[in-house]
């Protein structure tokens, strides 16, 4: 009997650099699978700052903006809710990824770890914000539409579907173009610059890190720190031309938007008397983590 030795190194961490902040946003997604149930998704899915107990920089819309635009829409995001999920589902996915790739679990002191380093930073990111504004803009219009019209996902199968793909080709056009201009919008601390996107030999890019100023709250100090936009630029991107050929080859169902509203994401009413709902009182902090370690049963 022959043995031979896998020269397949194993990984036993991940690697990551701290002078990385590694932004994580979050959007409403329209397929869900075993993994996200419901699907409020993290974009980019990369585990390498969960994964190591380091800081992310969560990223948010203008909730201002888009409580305007809830206000004509009579509808009302449930902040609490959409974030809880959105992490939830963000560590579901991060424990899932540590194990294939390391044949270790992912512990619950790391997590906490990641959490309490990452729920005081904040950083001026503009571009960022307008970004994730008319991502999350868009679906409540999307959302809105399919609710007034009352399409049905099955008794209304293709004009369901053709409502769905014509928000992802809004969202498709408004990203390739901004790759495309190869512009991004820094605040520094006095003005705003432009700083490019990638560099472009040979019709290839190559995509620049950008610094940034972070402020952490737990200690009172600002400091720069890296990361890279085109990438989640690209992601986004890649997320939509995705979901656009699963809606119109149709072998995929979308979900029934009701979802977010059944689990009350969404509501369908101009005015609910919740502070989870405003925006100038949420903050991450309002979020049970250990109530999300508990349902996923990590220890």
């Amino acid at each position: 009997m022959s043995f031979f030795k896998s020269n397949k190194k194993i990984l036993t961490k991940l690697r990551s650099y701290k002078k990385d902040i590694a932004p994580v946003g979050f959007y409403f997604d329209v397929f869900s699978t075993e993994l996200f149930e419901i699907p409020i998704l993290p974009i980019p899915l990369r585990i390498d700052k969960l994964s190591n107990g380091q800081p992310t920089l969560f990223l948010f819309p203008n909730w201002e903006k888009l409580k305007k635009l809830s206000n004509r829409l009579k509808l009302t995001i449930n902040l609490n809710r959409f974030y809880t999920i959105g992490i939830e589902n963000f560590v579901r996915y991060a424990t899932l990824k540590q194990s294939e790739l390391t044949f270790r679990d992912l512990t619950a002191n790391k997590i906490r770890e990641w959490w309490n380093a990452s729920i005081n930073l904040s950083g001026a990111n503009p571009d960022l914000i307008n970004s994730f504004t008319f991502l999350i803009s868009k679906f409540l219009r999307t959302f809105s539409y399919i609710d007034k019209n009352n399409l049905d996902l099955v008794e209304h199968k293709e004009e369901y579907r053709n409502a769905l793909i014509d928000y992802c080709k809004v969202i498709i056009k408004y990203f390739k173009k901004k790759i495309e201009k190869n512009a991004f919008l820094i605040k520094n601390e006095h003005n705003f610059d432009l700083e490019k996107l990638y560099l472009e030999r040979k019709q290839k890019y190559y995509p620049l890190i950008i610094k940034i100023l972070i402020n952490d709250l737990a200690v009172e100090k600002s400091f720069e720190m890296g990361f890279v936009p085109y990438l989640i630029y690209d992601d986004i991107l890649e997320s939509f031309y995705y979901n656009k050929k699963l809606l119109e080859d149709g072998k995929d169902i979308p979900i029934n938007l009701k979802v977010y509203e059944n689990y009350k994401i969404i509501n369908k009413t101009p005015i609910i008397d919740d502070l989870s709902t405003d925006s100038s009182k949420f903050g991450l902090k309002s979020i049970d983590l250990e109530e999300i370690l508990l349902r996923l049963e990590i220890i």
